[in-house]
């Protein structure tokens, strides 16, 4: 079990990918602050991989993008920082479960779509959830706020799975020229 796990980490595609996406996330913080297109980033790990991995991906991404934030972004190192910190990280990690265990049972288009809509719907509908339960303030969870976030992500899903799209496609064409050798 704990080898299907590291397998993630064997290899250079599955890691050049991750680093890719840990890469885009440091130019989303560096461009636009906090507006870090995190749902996407989990729809394509569960989209793409198996859940164990997907998992594991996603978690790497989450604590590089915060421990990028706490350090050269100087968040506060503060209880409630800490806390949002951690329920970003469970709401990613627990849509991107429902979202892998999804993707497995659809196909084709639908499979894309649903994947994405998982993910930001639970994700969102867990964020809201915590922040209500500690009495905050509901003003992040607006129609026009939930549409710029489900925008942003919309984006750069369609962009991360295209861009997984051309990189499949060419590894298999070289795997055919080599093949032929």
């Amino acid at each position: 079990m704990q080898n299907r796990a590291i397998s993630l980490l064997r290899g250079s595609a599955p890691l050049a990918w991750l680093a890719a996406l840990i890469a885009t996330g440091f130019v989303f913080i560096a461009l636009l602050g906090c507006a870090v297109p995190l749902i996407a980033f989990a729809a394509i790990c569960a989209l793409r991989q198996h859940s164990r991995h997907a998992l594991l991906s996603v978690a790497v991404i989450w604590l590089a993008l915060e421990s990028l934030g706490f350090t050269a972004l100087h968040f506060p190192l503060e209880p409630s920082a800490l806390g949002w910190a951690a329920a970003v990280g469970i709401a990613l990690l627990t849509a991107t479960a429902a979202a892998a265990m999804l993707a497995r049972h659809t196909h084709g288009a639908t499979r894309i779509v649903t994947t994405f809509a998982a993910v930001l719907c639970l994700y969102e509908a867990l964020l809201a959830t915590t922040t209500w339960a500690v009495g905050g303030s509901l003003q992040a969870f607006t129609p026009v706020v939930l549409l710029q976030v489900s925008a942003l992500n919309a984006l750069a899903y369609a962009g991360l799975v295209v861009a997984r799209a051309f990189t499949a496609g060419a590894v298999a064409r070289r795997s055919a020229v080599v093949a032929k050798v």
